[in-house]
């Protein structure tokens, strides 16, 4: 099975990038002068589709704006070209690693030059002068884009327990929050041994090799430890050094939190507010890291629905930045993605006949083709699971993925268009082989096989299950944030923030 699809970057966004100039937003409070601080927001495979999404979703069905678009709106806004040592595609680690250091680096690799020696981050840099650091995801701590700006590791596919410790070595982070408590506690233990606040649904074995308990550890060097979002909310207020896990390994998806008893995990948002609160009490300043990483997974699902929620909580988490900014004008907030996932896009399309619209004019209107409208928008919203979770329901029945797409989209499917959904080769792989090529991880194969199902009724395409190569949109608001205009290597974003931490006072 092969797909195609429009890799225009969507009519509204150009216009809003090519042509936002207006000024900043007006403080409704009295702002106050400090030591420059930089926020880094990164949107794990938020491409220029991806953000169009979003703003089509805001303004044609939600009657707003996103926190997003108004940042766009300051005229901050420029492009970052996604370009590893040698390559033209690039993976999560390197691209992070080269927005943390500045220099190309090779896909997969962490904090490693091309010859193979370390590099210095920016958390690492300003750790070293008295700054206070903070790393905050929606994904294990120890994944590719956290990862990057704290570890160094010929692969980010090493071991979980490796890239914590090499995380945790040298004490370069002052605020930690996230998922992957797995490689924190001891081998042959649960993680809820040690950290009781994990609900069930994320708790999970140690992947440990050896008996260290990291969380004594941490406790030990000063770190207060949390595990849910009432004792996060809590430790905000005095802690100076903190520790929040909330998952075994990766928190689930937004969209799929009503499944499960997760009531007590935070979203970004207030992991944002909470890290914002400790580290803002440092008179010396501070970096910290903010990543919206399950926008990528939604995107190797070919998932639209899942994909659209993950970028509205990442936007959420992006206005708790930009209202801190709104006080403290000292703070660089910089907004962008690593690269592209799935090649998504609305369509046009054949579906069958296009009924007429009568026009006040007497004129009727009858396009030769079907066009999306919000109406489409508005069937990704409703969408109550992922696609991953009601395949995981149906268990390969026909029948019963009938019942569950309906059930959780409201969209009507054949059993045949179920079947087909189900379909798997003589190896139990989704799919066919030249589908599986551009799908290689199972489960992401099978999830794009149900989308293209229901392309239908979507008018949803996608034209991968992996990475794309267009630049990806990044805005600025704060001190140097004009430097961020044009276009550029993603290795610029290093400097505009090295460049504004050095104003100390």
């Amino acid at each position: 099975m092969t797909t195609r699809t429009s890799k225009k970057i969507a009519p509204l966004l150009l216009s809003i990038m090519l042509l936002a100039a207006c000024g900043p937003a007006q403080d409704t409070e009295q702002p106050r002068a400090g030591t420059p601080n930089v926020i880094l927001f990164v949107g794990d495979g938020f491409g220029a589709t991806q953000m169009s999404l979003g703003i089509q979703y805001a303004r044609l069905v939600g009657q707003r704006e996103l926190n997003i678009e108004s940042l766009m709106g300051d005229g901050n806004t420029g492009y970052s070209l996604t370009l590893p040592f040698e390559n033209i595609v690039i993976d999560s680690a390197a691209s992070a690693a080269q927005m943390a250091t500045g220099q190309l680096v090779r896909n997969d690799m962490l904090g490693i030059d091309p010859d193979g020696y370390p590099i210095e981050s920016i958390l690492e840099w300003a750790h070293k002068r008295g700054l206070g650091t903070g790393l905050v995801t929606n994904m294990r701590i120890t994944h590719a884009t956290p990862a990057a700006f704290a570890v160094h590791q010929s692969s980010r596919y090493n071991s979980e327990q490796a890239l914590m410790d090499d995380l945790l070595g040298e004490g370069d982070v002052d605020v930690l929050l996230g998922g992957g408590a797995r490689a924190l506690v001891p081998a042959g233990s649960w993680v809820s041994e040690a950290l009781p606040g994990i609900p069930e649904d994320l708790d999970g074995e140690s992947n440990r090799e050896d008996a260290l308990n990291r969380i004594e550890d941490l406790a030990n060097q000063g770190y207060e430890i949390v595990s849910d979002a009432q004792s996060l909310q809590a430790a905000a207020s005095h802690a100076t050094k903190l520790i929040g896990m909330f998952s075994a390994s990766h928190l689930p998806y937004v969209i799929d939190r009503p499944h499960m008893n997760v009531s007590s995990v935070p979203t970004l948002a207030e992991m944002t507010s909470a890290a914002l609160n400790i580290l803002s009490r440092r008179d010396e300043g501070f970096f910290m890291l903010v990543e919206g990483g399950s926008i990528d997974f939604g995107g190797h699902a070919n998932d639209a629905g899942t994909m659209l929620q993950e970028i509205l909580e990442f936007d959420e988490a992006v206005g708790r930045g930009l209202k801190f900014q709104q006080s403290h004008p000292d703070t660089l907030v910089i907004v962008t993605g690593d690269h592209g996932t799935g090649g998504f896009s609305f369509t046009d399309a054949d579906f069958g006949p296009v009924p007429d619209v009568p026009l006040e004019s007497g004129i009727i209107y009858n396009p030769d083709f079907g066009y999306p409208t919000k109406e489409h928008l508005e069937i990704l919203f409703r969408q109550s699971a992922s696609y991953s979770y009601i395949l995981e329901q149906a268990s390969m029945d026909p029948e019963k993925l009938v019942e569950l797409v309906l059930a959780h989209t409201g969209l009507e499917m054949t059993l045949d268009e179920a079947k087909e959904a189900l379909v798997r080769g003589e190896d139990g792989l989704p799919g066919t082989e030249d589908f599986r090529r551009y799908h290689p991880d199972p489960d992401d194969g099978a999830s794009a096989l149900l989308g293209l199902a229901l392309a239908r009724h979507s008018f949803v395409v996608w034209s991968t299950g992996e990475h794309t190569s267009d630049p990806v949109p990044t805005y600025g608001r704060g001190p140097g944030a004009e430097k961020l205009r044009g276009i550029y290597p993603n290795t610029h974003i290093y400097s505009v923030m090295r460049d504004t931490l050095e104003r100390r006072n």
